[in-house]
């Protein structure tokens, strides 16, 4: 079933619109622009914003951080899951066919050399898709789950993720953001509570 809809996901939408787009979307945290323009976003929050615009920064910026600490040093090292790139190099090099998913590498990529499961980016991705579905009013949320959505398509698209590898990052990412968030949320009540408390 994995191996079946990562070949779909991989091979079946592949098209040269995707070929130069899916590797700038997936590192789009590693581009300069987008780093200046959220550390940007990040210190307006904390100068100019509120409580809660302050709350939502550190929440965000714990959440992707233990997300990635998780994914990163806890359950990769745990779980020995080598990427769908990685067993097709695998296959070129050994003496006889080996059977193995049939992954597409866009042009100009690399296959990473870290282990597949989970992966980081849906962790990451989910997690800060969480913080700000959280915080953001109603009318707006949905634009969080593109986050998620389009950089976990991403990794498959690329090749360097089964399925399961992001929906494993996703159920990580999400379950982190839940506990920051349960934190946050006692924090926010505390403060109103001790705003509409009457002075001495």
């Amino acid at each position: 079933m994995d191996d079946s809809l990562f070949e779909a996901l991989n091979r079946g939408a592949a098209n040269p619109t995707l070929d130069w787009l899916m590797p700038r979307i997936t590192n789009l945290h590693h581009q300069a622009w987008f780093f200046a323009l959220v550390a940007l976003a990040c210190v307006v929050a904390l100068r100019r914003g509120g409580p809660r615009a302050r709350l939502w920064v550190l929440a965000a910026l714990l959440s992707v951080g233990l997300s990635d600490l998780a994914s990163s040093r806890i359950a990769k090292p745990l779980i020995p899951r080598e990427r769908p790139c990685h067993r097709r190099q695998l296959a070129r090099q050994a003496p006889a066919p080996m059977s193995y998913p049939g992954t597409r590498l866009a042009p100009g990529t690399e296959c990473p050399g870290s282990r597949s499961f989970p992966s980081n980016h849906a962790a990451n991705m989910a997690a800060l898709g969480a913080v700000g579905w959280w915080f953001t009013r109603r009318r707006a949320r949905w634009l969080w789950l593109l986050l998620p959505l389009v950089i976990g398509y991403s990794r498959i698209y690329l090749g360097f993720h089964y399925p399961s590898d992001v929906l494993g990052g996703w159920a990580l990412g999400a379950a982190v953001a839940a506990l920051i968030l349960r934190a946050a949320r006692a924090r926010l009540e505390r403060g109103r509570a001790e705003e509409s408390a009457p002075s001495a």
